[in-house]
């Protein structure tokens, strides 16, 4: 018994059992599994017992998750010498939080949820995490994978609560993760990727510290080797990252156009590439996402302070030009097409040098050179083969075209006047408006009459203009009908649709508004105030359609009666306010006029300029629309409930209105004060972060420095290089401080020397003049004329010296300019030994790596050593307990194995 106890020591623990009823023993197995794990003090039994685990943590997911967390994740905190250990417990956790429902291998009859209350009972204790970021740092292929997996994962089910534990670790925790783009296996990258896309959502912190760790160079790098917009789907990976860190984030916006990543863009819009018949579905979507990244620099919603150079470097580089481009190519496809319009739009709207770019870019492939959005207009009015998304991404195009234009509005108005129209039998911008707002086509007429308002808003001029516009081939008819007629009668045509209608009462409400001729037109057409009454009266439909056709028309009565001039005198404003009270009711109206401003039409259209517009039942309303009944909406109210006194005429609420556009100016300023505050408050956060980080970085350089000194004051300790240069600079300025003061004293002198001879010139004169003894003043005159020579010999001399101490002035300078850059160069062998200081620093921090690394390998070393000294030890008893059965066998007279026997000629 004792041999074979002893022969037992070297079997394996690990044997295997067949369960002979699998459905009742994976508890069991799941549990001895478990206290095998806790309780194994050999590191092979518990790396077969955490495979165990693996092996079930599919079909009993459940019992796996709730028995062996704890024990997996102390795993992953404790056994870091054994790799495959913690591979094994990476890969355990991960099937546990992970559901696949097509896997018939899945536990059936689980909660919905249970992935992630098993997520949220490991985060739970935030070192686990921990523990899983600091596994990223292992350089062995599998953990490092596993791990990626792992924590993509965690992020997956529990996105917000992960987010902040990675922050809470420090900067370095999401710099371990951009380094993993640097990685040279190309698996580990891929994987990394998609864990970066789930890091990076809708967190701005994190974003920055990717931004600031290299994030954007380093997607670059991987876009460029992976063949740009014709890569795969690691391409789509990195823009998908890309596009994360700039969405909602005005830092990375502003660090990325200012490192000039703007321009690395027009790389992935080569001509080549653009001009290829055949578009993979791939390379659609890489498109689709660069010109989304580019969206996401210009977006409307963004602040002007970041739009405006954004826009500029956009067009300064070549990129707004080879979009347009692309509008030019046949091939492309139409919804590529509408979403490069939908860029180009984002690009020039509220840009005037833009927009007059834009403007200008002709159409050279018809037979007819034509600018290229009267080509597109074209499309929109008249294309009803056309892709929705195509037709309404030309009208948002034409809608930024038109944004703070007044040149280009001026261009539209002047095509819609008859001379113009009459002037060419080409068709213009004003034709293809006027053709798409009376088409039957319900998307024509509804982007027609929208690009007519466009071209009309916030102006009183155009919108006065467009007043003499005339629906004839010859003026001079009888049958000659105004825009202002033929809108009215469409909206009285029964055929007209509902989209039609609510276009057309769009258009004419942005008409009336702030234009007191409009009004009048409007209420001297026949039948337009009796329509309005008669929508406003009808009963409540159970269509909302119909319910949002009565409120604009409650809109429309209103704006006739704050902007009315009292012109039409049945229909002054006394005559209006009667109507209301009589006809229709005060209260009645009130409720009509604000249903619009309760539908989710109208919080839809509010929320940004830019039209998203999935189908034809969605083109309700537009943002400019939903912003100036906000404004108005108000001064209507007041001016029903605001009764004027007795005897007078009340006049238009002006005031009211002013009011109400103040207070959006109040607003509009409230909402950029409070974006400057967020901005002040990212700047304070990045100024302390840099002045912590220049704080460290200064205590580095000072610590240098002292080193430097010490290293100089033990090998010169007379005086240091520095000091003698500084020294000798300073003599040198001192002489020539002292040249310099020398000639101004000479100077000095040589001007009182000329004075002196000015005053001799003129007392000689005088007596010249007065004495009448010539001999007398012949010999003045010599004595004088010697005087003159020698003060000519001493002036000539002087400027000897001067011109002497001038050129030992240069000299001087010369020499101190030769001293200043030894005394650079000086200094900059100074900063190359700091660096070569830095460098051995880092030799010394890897040598102290490396001496930790040998510490814990020669540990190592020690235990296997005690373990085979423990395995000597044992064969030798086990040696000496075969001798004795040997000795107790020959003694009994029993015969003795060959082994036995042989064991001293073994020896």
């Amino acid at each position: 018994m004792a041999f074979l106890r002893g022969v037992s020591l070297f079997s394996s623990s690990a044997s295997s059992t067949t369960p002979v009823n699998e459905a009742t023993n994976h508890q069991e197995t799941i549990e001895r599994l478990c206290d095998r794990l806790q309780l194994a003090t050999r590191i092979e039994d518990r790396r077969d017992a955490v495979r165990g685990l693996k092996g079930l943590s599919k079909k009993c997911k459940l019992e796996v998750g709730t028995q062996s967390m704890i024990l997996l994740a102390n795993v992953l905190r404790g056994d870091r010498t054994d790799l495959d250990l913690i591979q094994l417990a990476l890969e355990t956790l991960t099937n546990v939080m992970t559901y696949e429902a097509d896997n018939s291998e899945e536990q059936p009859n689980l909660p919905q949820d249970i992935t992630v209350q098993f997520t949220e009972l490991f985060v739970k204790n935030k070192e686990n995490v921990h523990a899983a970021l600091d596994l990223i740092e292992e350089t062995d292929f599998n953990v490092r994978r596993a791990a990626i997996k792992f924590l993509t994962i965690l992020l997956t089910n529990c996105t917000k609560l992960l987010q902040d534990i990675t922050l809470e670790s420090g900067p370095m925790g999401v710099s371990k993760l951009v380094d993993l783009l640097q990685d040279e296996r190309e698996v580990i990258r891929n994987d990394a990727l998609l864990l970066l896309q789930i890091l990076t959502q809708s967190n701005a912190n994190i974003q920055k510290i990717v931004s600031f760790e290299n994030g954007f160079e380093r997607l670059f790098e991987i876009l460029s080797s992976e063949g740009g917009c014709e890569g795969g789907v690691i391409v789509q990976d990195c823009l998908t990252v890309l596009l994360n860190l700039l969405k909602n984030n005005a830092s990375n916006q502003s660090y990325f156009r200012e490192s000039s990543f703007i321009r690395r863009l027009v790389d992935f819009f080569e001509l080549n590439s653009i001009g290829d018949k055949r578009w993979s579905t791939q390379k659609i979507t890489n498109i689709h996402l660069l010109l989304q990244v580019i969206r996401t620099l210009v977006s409307p919603t963004n602040s002007v302070q970041h739009i405006t150079p954004c826009q500029r470097t956009v067009s300064q580089c070549g990129l707004l030009h080879r979009l347009c481009v692309m509008l030019t190519v046949s091939s492309i496809p139409a919804d590529v097409l509408a979403e490069t319009i939908n860029t180009i739009g984002d690009i020039i709207r509220g840009n005037s040098e833009n927009q007059q770019f834009f403007g200008s870019v002709m159409n050279t492939t018809s037979d007819s050179q034509q600018p290229i959005l009267l080509s597109l207009l074209y499309i929109m009015v008249t294309g009803e083969k056309q892709s929705f998304p195509l037709r309404i991404s030309i009208l948002y195009c034409f809608q930024c075209y038109l944004y703070k234009n007044d040149y280009g509005k001026s261009i539209v108005i002047q095509t819609l006047l008859p001379q113009s129209q009459a002037a060419t039998s080409q068709y213009t911008f004003g034709h293809l408006l006027i053709v798409g707002y009376l088409s039957k086509d319900i998307v024509a007429s509804w982007c027609s009459s929208i690009a007519l308002s466009h071209v009309i808003a916030d102006s009183q001029q155009f919108k006065e203009a467009i007043l003499q516009v005339v629906l004839a081939t010859d003026p001079s008819q009888p049958d000659v009908k105004t825009l202002m007629d033929i809108s009215v009668d469409l909206l009285q045509n029964l055929n007209s649709s509902f989209h039609t209608r609510i276009a057309i009462l769009t258009f004419l409400c942005t008409w009336l508004a702030n234009c007191t001729l409009a009004v009048q037109a409007f209420l001297s057409s026949q039948n337009s105030i009796s329509y309005l009454i008669t929508q406003i009266c009808a009963h409540s439909s159970v269509d909302d359609r119909e319910i949002l056709i009565q409120s604009l028309c409650s809109f429309a009565f209103g704006l006739c009666l704050v902007f009315n001039n009292n012109q039409i005198s049945t229909y002054s404003t006394e005559s209006l306010e009667r109507l209301i009270n009589k006809r229709i009711g005060v209260e009645l109206f009130q409720e009509k006029l604000e249903i619009l401003s309760k539908s989710d039409h109208y919080a839809k259209a509010l929320r940004k300029p830019q039209l998203k517009l999935s189908k034809s039942n969605d083109m309700i309303l537009d943002y400019e629309f939903a912003r100036l009944y906000k404004i108005l909406e108000g001064s209507i109210s007041r001016a029903l409930t605001t009764r004027p006194t007795d005897g007078q005429t009340k006049p238009p609420d002006q005031t009211s209105l002013m009011l109400a556009q103040y207070a959006e100016l109040i607003q509009q300023q409230s909402q950029q004060i409070a974006a400057y505050q967020q901005q002040e408050r990212q700047f304070f956060e990045e100024r302390n972060y840099y002045q912590t980080k220049t704080a460290e970085l200064e205590q580095s350089l000072q610590a240098l420095r002292d080193e430097h000194l010490q290293l100089q004051s033990s090998s010169e300790p007379k005086q240091t290089p520095d000091d003698g240069l500084r020294t000798l600079c300073e003599q040198q300025q001192a002489e020539l401080e002292y040249l310099r003061n020398m000639i101004a004293y000479q100077q000095q002198q040589f001007y009182q020397l000329s004075q002196t001879t000015v005053l001799e010139n003129g007392v000689e004169q005088l007596s010249l003049n007065h004495t009448e003894n010539q001999n007398i003043q012949n010999d003045e005159q010599v004595a004088l004329n010697a005087r003159i020579t020698e003060l000519q010999t001493k002036l000539n001399a002087s400027d000897e010296r001067c011109a002497t101490q001038t050129s030992e002035n240069s000299r001087l300078q010369l020499e101190n300019n030769i001293l200043q850059e030894k005394l650079t160069n000086e200094k900059r062998k100074v900063g190359i030994l700091e660096s070569l200081q830095g460098q051995l620093q880092e030799i010394i921090d890897e040598k102290t790596s490396l001496n930790n690394e040998y510490q814990k390998l020669n540990a190592n070393y020690q235990q296997n050593i005690k373990e085979q000294n423990d395995l000597l030890v044992l064969c030798s008893t086990y040696e000496d307990q075969l001798k004795t059965c040997r000795n107790l066998m020959q003694s009994a007279g029993l015969i003795v194995p060959n082994f036995l026997i042989e064991m001293d000629n073994t020896e």
